[in-house]
């Protein structure tokens, strides 16, 4: 399956320190961010298994893409998602929760308000999320799975503007005056 467009986002990953809560040798946080989908990461032991990605300033985040294929993991296969956003671990509120049916690929999770199946969004659910700690929990796999598998996740933020220089002009003589520190 091709990538989704990213054009008007910019993937933050980078940014962050990347934790989870447990992992089988040589399938490791690490393999989150190495871009292959041919690499995994596997959790292991009981679920919720946990990604928190923890950012040194406050973010705007507006996408969380995660990579996951039933065709090759089966009941490692994420199911029940839920995204939780916060300053740190203790005030954690959920900002998004997802049923995967049939992942195959980028599985594109865009993030506001939190709206669970049945509920209708309001206003409030389109605006970008600010955080410094955001928490993937994979609350169950399908067929039951214990261990789960996933094989990328990618933050995004808005891409910022780019301002025309015609549109501010800050050209005057006053303003060139000041616009350097001695």
């Amino acid at each position: 399956m091709e990538e989704p467009d990213s054009t008007e986002l910019r993937d933050i990953g980078s940014l962050a320190h990347w934790a989870v809560s447990s992992f089988k040798p040589s399938y490791g946080v690490e393999h989150i961010r190495d871009a292959d989908p041919a690499t995994l990461w596997q959790s292991e032991g009981a679920q919720p298994h946990l990604i928190n990605i923890q950012f040194s300033r406050k973010q705007t985040i507006t996408q969380v893409w995660i990579y996951a294929d039933i065709s090759q993991d089966d009941s490692y296969t994420p199911h029940k998602i839920s995204i939780r956003a916060g300053t740190y671990h203790g005030d954690l509120h959920e900002v998004k929760w997802v049923e995967l049916a049939q992942p195959k690929g980028w599985q594109v999770l865009r993030l506001g308000g939190s709206v669970r199946p049945g509920e209708e969004p309001g206003p409030q659910d389109e605006e970008p999320i600010r955080a410094h700690l955001l928490q993937i929990a994979i609350i169950s796999n399908h067929m039951n799975g214990k261990d789960t598998h996933v094989r990328g996740v990618r933050v995004f933020a808005p891409r910022p503007l780019e301002l025309d220089d015609d549109l501010v002009p800050f050209r005057s003589v006053a303003f060139t005056q000041h616009e350097t520190i001695r």
